[in-house]
C-alpha cells in the first residue's frame, strides 16, 4: 500500500484546482481492491486477476496520487450484492455501489463526532489516536481503516461487464469489454460529506493469435512468455492473449482517468523565453517527453464561474527531475497559440503516447507483369488476371507509432508498425460472359520503420523501413467442371525511405504530405492454397522481374491516440525515464 499523505479531509474539487490557479494538489484515492466481475461473465476464461491488479497499478494508480484500500467489510458488501445483479452494466454496478459503499461512507463522515474531531484529528496525529481509540471501534472499523475514509477523497472501481473467447480457423481471439467508475466525496462548508459520480467511462481491449505461433528466427513459440518492462512470466497462448488485452484495457482506463479535470496536471509557469516555459512539475507527478499541455487562461462563464479557456498547446522539451529537488522544473515548447507570459496555467492533455496515421496516393516504377498474375506458373490452367503489365498501384499505409521519447531521451522518435496495401493499376483480363473475373490483384506490405520528426507546429520527418511485400492473387477457378478457392501469393523482402511534411491542425490532429521510395527485392518465397491446402512453390525464377516498390506520394492525416483497442508496444511502457 501505498503511503498516504495526510491532508485536510476538505477534498480537493475542480474549484479549488481553479481557486489555486492551476498548482496541482495530489489526491488521495480509494480502490474496492481489483477489478469487479459478476461470476461467470467471462466467457470460461481462467482470469488472471493478479496480472490486471499489476497493470492497473501500473496505468490508474499513477505517482499524482495517494492510494489507500477501502475496510474490508464494505468490499465485502459490495461484492456480495453486485454478484446477484441480472443485467451487468455501469448503471446497475453504480447502484450497487452506492448503496452498500458510498452511503456508508457518507453515513461514517456524517456522524456528529466524525464532523466535530475532523479537522483537529487530521491535523494533528496524537489528537486523530486518540479520537479513533473509541470511535473506530464503536463504527465497526480499525484506526487504520477510519483514517482511510477520513482522508479519502476518490473511489474508483474498474469493472468488466463481459468477455469473449473466439477460436476461427487457426487463430484465438480474447476480448475484454467493461470500464471504469469514478466518485468524489465532497464536504460543504457545515463539515456534511456527499458523494457525486465524476466519471463512467467505457472502453475494450482485444488480442488475437496464432497459438501455434513462431519465432521466425528461432523457429520457438512465441506466446509461451509475457513481457512487461523487465518483467516477464511464463503463459500458455490463451493466457498470453488475455493479458494481452488486459494491458489494452487498462491503459485505456489510465488515460480516460487522467481525462477528469480534478486529476489532470496543471501548474503556472514560473519561466517564459519566447515560446519556451518553465513549470514546477516533473518526474514526480509522472510528466515524459513529449507530454502536451493546453495553455490556459481563467475565464468568468455566464454563471459567474471561472472556467479554464485553452489558449494555446505546448510540447515538453525536457522534464524535470523534481523528485529530489522541487526547483528543477520542466519546460515545454509551445506550438499552438499566442506567447503568454509567467503566472500562465498549463493544463495536461493526456494521451496514449502513440499516433495513427493514414496515407493515400499512388505508386509508380512497379513492374507486375501479367505472368506474374498466372495460376500457370504453378501447373494449374493458362488465365492470367493482369492483361498488361501494372507499372503503377493505387496505394495507402496505415502506420501505428509509438513515441519512444521517454524512454530514449530523443523527442519525437517512433518505431512504427506499417500496414501498407496498393492495387495494381492494369487492364484485368475478362471472362467469357466480359465480366472482371473473381480474382484480384493485391500487395500488401507490413513492414517496420523507425520516425524521427523535427520541427514545431510545421515539422518534417525521415522515416526508415524494412518489411515484405506480398502480390495476392484469390480467387475462383473452374477445374472439371469443380469450382476450388485458391489464394496465390509472392513474398519479397523490401525497404523504404522517405520523408514528410506536416501541419498540426490541432493538438491531436495534423495534416501531411510524403515521399517514400521502396526497394523490392526478389521474391523469396511464394505459397499456392489450393482447397484450404497449402503448397510451397520451390521455382520462383519466373518472378525474378517482379517489382513491387517504386516511389510513393501521398497526402494523410497523423491523430493522437487516447484510446487504442489492441495492446501496441505496451511492454515498453515501464522503461519511460525522460
Amino acid at each position: 500500500m501505498k503511503k498516504v499523505i495526510v491532508t485536510s479531509l476538505l477534498l480537493v474539487s475542480v474549484s479549488l484546482l481553479i481557486g489555486q490557479q492551476g498548482k496541482y494538489v495530489r489526491k488521495s484515492i480509494s480502490s474496492l481492491e481489483s477489478v469487479w466481475f459478476k461470476p461467470g461473465s467471462v466467457a470460461g476464461l481462467q482470469f488472471d486477476s493478479k496480472t490486471f491488479d499489476k497493470f492497473i497499478d501500473f496505468y490508474v494508480e499513477v505517482d499524482r496520487f495517494d492510494y489507500n484500500v477501502l475496510p474490508a467489510n464494505l468490499i465485502q458488501d459490495f461484492r456480495r450484492e453486485a454478484n446477484s445483479i441480472d443485467s451487468v452494466n455501469a448503471d446497475a454496478i453504480s447502484d450497487v455501489l452506492e448503496s452498500t459503499v458510498t452511503s456508508k461512507i457518507v453515513d461514517i463522515l456524517n456522524d456528529p463526532d466524525v464532523i466535530q474531531k475532523r479537522g483537529t484529528a487530521l491535523k494533528d496525529e496524537s489528537a486523530f489516536q486518540s479520537f479513533a481509540a473509541t470511535k473506530a471501534k464503536s463504527l465497526g472499523l480499525t484506526t487504520d481503516e477510519l483514517k482511510t475514509l477520513m482522508n479519502s477523497a476518490y473511489i474508483y472501481l474498474p469493472y468488466i461487464h463481459s468477455a469473449k473467447k473466439e477460436t476461427e480457423d487457426k487463430y484465438l481471439s480474447i476480448t475484454i469489454y467493461g470500464g471504469i467508475l469514478w466518485w468524489q466525496l465532497k464536504v460543504d462548508g457545515s463539515g456534511n460529506a456527499s458523494v457525486e459520480k465524476v466519471l463512467e467511462a467505457k472502453t475494450s481491449g482485444l488480442s488475437s493469435i496464432d497459438p501455434n505461433g513462431k519465432n521466425p528466427l528461432t523457429d520457438k513459440p512465441l506466446y509461451t512468455e509475457f513481457k512487461f518492462g523487465n518483467e516477464k512470466w511464463s503463459t500458455t497462448p490463451e493466457q498470453y492473449a488475455q493479458n494481452d488485452a488486459m494491458l489494452a484495457f487498462c491503459k485505456n482506463l489510465g488515460v480516460k482517468t487522467k481525462e477528469i479535470d480534478a486529476f489532470k496536471l496543471s501548474a503556472q509557469i514560473v519561466e517564459a523565453s519566447g515560446r519556451k516555459y518553465g513549470f514546477p512539475l516533473g518526474f514526480a507527478e509522472g510528466v515524459h517527453l513529449d507530454d502536451g499541455f493546453h495553455i490556459v487562461e481563467y475565464e468568468e462563464d455566464a454563471k459567474g464561474n471561472e472556467v479554464a479557456v485553452r489558449k494555446g498547446f505546448a510540447r515538453v522539451s525536457k522534464t524535470g527531475d523534481n523528485k529530489e529537488d522541487r526547483n528543477n522544473y520542466t519546460y515545454a515548447k509551445q506550438l499552438m497559440g499566442r506567447k503568454v507570459s509567467e503566472g500562465t496555467v498549463v493544463m495536461e492533455h493526456p494521451r496514449l503516447g502513440m499516433q495513427a496515421r493514414l496515407n493515400m496516393g499512388l505508386t509508380v516504377g512497379s513492374s507486375i507483369q501479367p505472368e506474374h498474375t498466372s495460376l500457370s506458373l504453378v501447373g494449374i490452367g493458362n488465365e492470367k488476371v493482369l492483361a498488361e503489365e501494372a507499372t503503377s498501384q493505387i496505394a495507402g499505409n496505415l502506420l501505428l507509432s509509438y513515441n519512444l521519447a521517454p524512454i530514449i531521451g530523443v523527442s519525437q522518435t517512433f518505431i512504427d508498425t506499417d500496414i501498407g496495401f496498393s492495387v495494381p493499376l492494369a487492364e484485368y483480363v475478362l471472362a467469357e460472359d466480359e465480366t472482371v473475373p473473381s480474382a484480384a490483384a493485391f500487395v500488401l506490405s507490413p513492414y517496420m520503420g523507425l520516425t524521427k520528426k523535427f520541427g514545431g507546429r510545421m515539422y518534417a520527418s525521415a522515416t526508415l523501413g524494412g518489411g515484405v511485400d506480398m502480390l495476392t492473387i484469390a480467387g475462383i477457378y473452374d477445374y472439371s467442371g469443380t469450382d476450388y478457392d485458391y489464394t496465390l501469393a509472392i513474398m519479397a523482402l523490401g525497404f523504404k525511405a522517405g520523408g514528410e511534411l506536416g501541419m498540426m491542425l490541432t493538438p491531436d490532429l495534423s495534416l501531411t504530405a510524403s515521399a517514400n521510395f521502396k526497394l523490392g527485392l526478389t521474391p523469396m518465397s511464394g505459397t499456392l492454397t489450393w482447397d484450404e491446402t497449402e503448397h510451397d512453390i520451390d521455382d520462383l525464377s519466373a518472378y525474378e522481374d517482379l517489382n513491387m516498390g517504386g516511389l510513393t506520394i501521398t497526402i494523410g492525416v497523423s491523430y493522437e491516440l487516447g484510446e487504442l483497442p489492441i495492446n501496441l508496444f505496451g511492454f515498453l511502457d515501464p522503461f519511460k525515464k525522460h
